[in-house]
């Protein structure tokens, strides 16, 4: 890194402890960020953030320059200056960053906030403890459009947390700049006792022409260490001011469906109070969640629940004390979270009220539960960080039928409740921590309790890496653990080997408030990855291997893999991916409802992607997937993806899938099993329009069609073994069916300031009746036609308080 005094220039202007015992420390070189710079303190200085650093404050401030390229991870200095600058006021931090570009290699696109598509940006992450325990990263793209999230060691990136902060981007001289203004009392920080502290701090610049990406400190993803090795910036010890801020909303809704559909009028508050710097209280009143986002659709004829991330502020904010491992968030490589807190559980559907022959209509069956409020108090006391959260479900009325005779039933909501204490230390250099959560859940139906403790190490250099958690549940008294460990070991840049091991029992359960795909699971997975930069002809290569074997409590294999994939990026940065699996022979003993075990053949899988270059006005990608079905079929899919960008403020993304499959075996009803040769259309399309950087019309459409026509009937047998082919049911009537489900939603966004919103949406939705004999246009026309969800909303959210 150099520091430059900056002068008026063209630049300017424009089993814990066991465990732990294990991991032994090994030294390796990785790129470290350089001495302590020291930030100068201006007060009182006026700073308008419009992108462009014209004020005389950013003259006085030190120039980082040194940024290397980091994606391909080759270090080389790049060919253009990037100059980063920064101070900070008692009110908060000011990063602006200049960018030496051609002209002709701009480019320049708006997107909403949160999205990533190839355009030129800058951002950052701060680190407010100076530890490598949580921080927060921000962008702000050329065009205006603004990203940000939190990052929890080592690299846990997130989207989901937005803060009151501001940025702007701007054309000048000889390329383009960026202004970032970061408000202290929007940050969780530890209580200052000294005159100064330290905080983290990384910067980070993407080129959008040619796909790089270039940082200081220099940390590629191909390295195992990040946030704990972050460059140190050393300020006076700040104290933020008291915040209270309270936003208040007003929604109404207008339900056109003629059948069970009620307009709602509402209001209520979103209201937060920090009055220290370690500490802040958020509570939820008479909150409206609904109609603004759109789930995507899902098609899921299994018994494995698929899981839905969170959408709704106010679960979001502060949420990182809750992820108690990198599988809180995306499942660890076994392709779902693993996590006692998921709260898209709160507001759910109603428990079943378990009467016999209650009928529901699907509007009802798919209602949501209304919310009376919610709490959340999260803070931090040294080395010790802690977080509860409580939230009261209102009672539901549900109307439908018993015995044919029209019939109504209040049912009870849920109370949920979530306690978090986390300890964490970074005084050797190596990172440990051991944490606890536990949740609640109390309805008159329902008591369930989960608890779990988990613990993590990162070696200094940060070649050992683990992550450990024990779980526990109890539900109405039935009690069920298990547990998994995650361990990584990166020799060298480029390198990384990992290994899982997970046992739960089959009596844990954890889904009342947080998921779980499946309990009783024992065994363990390992993966090897390879990333490789400067091949000849290539920009890069990246290369993966996984070996995955799970047996359940009988010791019957029911997951088992061998997964061979490699990506290629070519230097005009279109892409090839492709891929090689291999399922040996194994059991499944959840699809048939608990009716028994069957045996599953060994299959193969294979497939091909390639894509064009996404900073192009124009790209496509084309792509197929061969795969063998349970009992000998086979699927094809093939998948077309387009993108359409010829203007900054203009985007069309639409992509379309088509499957062909012989031999989908699925479960008809208790033993009985039925093979379909069925065929499946699933459109999906994203169109944005932006009058400005905060002011957007978006519109999304998804359609899933399926039609299936029955091949042949099967058995589960009376003992372990082959499905038998039954022919005694055959002359039954057919199995054929098809399904129709779509989603829609015409959205227009205007940000009136940092996390203060206007919302003018249009949601559709449908789940057609099975026509198998129809014809897929006339299931999507049915699907528009016949919707189950029409729903106009207007709502406002704005924030009032400092």
């Amino acid at each position: 890194m150099q520091l430059v005094q900056p002068s008026y220039s063209i630049r300017l202007i424009p089993l814990a402890s066991l465990l732990m015992a294990m991991i032994f420390s090994v030294t390796a070189s990785t790129a470290q960020a350089s001495d302590t710079l020291v930030l100068k303190r201006f007060d009182g200085v006026k700073i308008k953030v419009d992108g462009k650093l014209d004020e005389p404050a950013w003259q006085g401030a030190p120039i980082i320059d040194a940024l290397m390229i980091i994606d391909p991870d080759t270090l080389e200095t790049p060919p253009w200056a990037t100059d980063v600058r920064s101070f900070y006021t008692d009110k908060g931090l000011y990063v602006g960053i200049y960018n030496e570009q051609p002209e002709e290699t701009i480019v320049e696109r708006l997107s909403p906030r949160d999205n990533s598509v190839s355009r030129d940006g800058n951002f950052f992450t701060l680190d407010p403890t100076g530890s490598g325990l949580f921080g927060y990263w921000f962008g702000v793209n050329l065009g205006g459009s603004l990203q940000d999230g939190t990052v929890l060691p080592e690299r846990q990136f997130s989207r989901q947390w937005d803060g009151p902060w501001n940025g702007a981007a701007a054309r000048v001289e000889g390329g383009w700049s960026t202004e970032f203004f970061i408000p202290w009392s929007m940050m969780t920080m530890p209580e200052v006792k000294a005159i100064r502290q330290n905080l983290g701090f990384y910067v980070s610049r993407r080129v959008a022409y040619n796909d790089q990406r270039w940082g200081f400190p220099a940390l590629p993803d191909t390295q195992p260490v990040f946030l704990s090795t972050l460059q140190k910036l050393e300020i006076e010890g700040i104290t933020p001011s008291q915040q209270f801020n309270i936003f208040p909303y007003a929604s109404t809704s207008y339900n056109n469906v003629a059948a069970g559909g009620k307009d709602t009028y509402k209001a209520g508050a979103d209201i937060f109070w920090r009055p220290t710097s370690n500490f802040q209280v958020s509570t939820t009143l008479n909150p409206d969640f609904g109609n603004v986002e759109a789930d995507n659709v899902v098609v899921n004829l299994t018994a494995i629940e698929p899981f839905f991330p969170e959408r709704r502020a106010f679960f979001l904010e502060g949420n990182e004390i809750f992820n108690t491992s990198p599988r809180s968030q995306n499942g660890g490589g076994s392709g779902a979270p693993i996590t006692l807190i998921n709260t898209r559980r709160i507001g759910a559907q109603p428990i079943d009220t378990e009467i016999s022959d209650f009928e529901l209509t699907n509007i009802e069956k798919n209602q949501p539960t209304e919310i009376i409020g919610a709490l959340k108090a999260v803070g931090q006391n040294g080395s010790v960080r802690y977080g509860t959260l409580g939230a009261f479900e209102e009672g539901t009325l549900l109307e439908g039928e018993v015995n044919g005779e029209a019939f109504s039933t209040e049912q009870a909501g849920r109370n949920f409740g979530a306690a978090r204490v986390l300890y964490e230390d970074t005084s050797t250099g190596a990172r440990r921590s051991v944490g606890w959560l536990g949740t609640v859940i109390q309805h008159p139906q329902l008591d369930a309790m989960t608890q779990g403790v988990d613990a993590h190490y990162l070696s200094k250099t940060g070649k050992w890496n683990t992550d450990l958690q024990l779980l526990y549940s109890d539900v109405d008294g039935e009690q069920g653990s298990g547990g998994f460990v995650d361990i990584s070991y990166t020799p060298e840049q480029g390198r990384r080997h990992s290994l899982a091991v997970d046992y739960f029992d089959d009596t844990l359960n954890i889904n009342d408030f947080g998921f779980l795909q499946r309990n009783d699971l024992i065994g363990g997975r390992y993966a090897y990855r390879q990333t490789d930069s400067d091949i000849a002809g290539l920009r890069s290569r990246q290369t993966d291997l996984r070996l995955v074997q799970y047996y359940n409590k009988d010791q019957l294999l029911v997951r088992s893999g061998a997964f061979a994939s490699q990506e290629r990026q070519f230097n005009n940065n279109n892409f090839l991916f492709y891929e090689l699996n291999f399922f040996p022979e194994r059991w499944d003993d959840l699809n048939s409802g608990g009716n028994g075990n069957f045996k599953v053949e060994g299959r193969f899988q294979t497939g091909i992607f390639y894509g064009t270059n996404e900073a192009n006005d124009f790209s496509f990608g084309v792509g197929t997937t061969y795969r063998d079905e349970d009992l000998g079929g086979r699927t094809m899919e093939y998948v077309t993806e387009m993108r359409w960008q010829p203007t900054d403020r203009f985007s069309l993304v639409a992509e379309v899938e088509y499957l062909d499959r012989k031999g989908w075996l699925l479960q008809e009803n208790g033993r009985e099993f039925t093979t379909f040769d069925a065929r499946r259309w699933s459109p999906n399309l994203e169109l944005d329009f932006f009058l400005s950087a905060r002011q957007q019309f978006r519109i999304t459409a998804q359609w899933a069609g399926i039609k299936a026509f029955e091949d042949k009937r099967w058995l589960v047998p009376s003992e372990d073994g082959d499905l038998e082919q039954d022919f005694a049911t055959s002359a039954a009537g057919n199995r054929d069916f098809s399904i129709s489900r779509l989603t829609f939603q015409a959205r227009y966004r205007w940000e009136i300031a940092p996390l203060s919103d206007l919302f003018v949406v249009y949601t559709r939705g449908s789940n057609v009746d099975s026509r198998p004999n129809d014809g897929f246009e006339d299931l999507a026309r049915a699907s528009w036609t016949e919707r189950l969800v029409d729903i106009f909303v207007v709502k406002l959210r704005y924030r009032m308080g400092g």
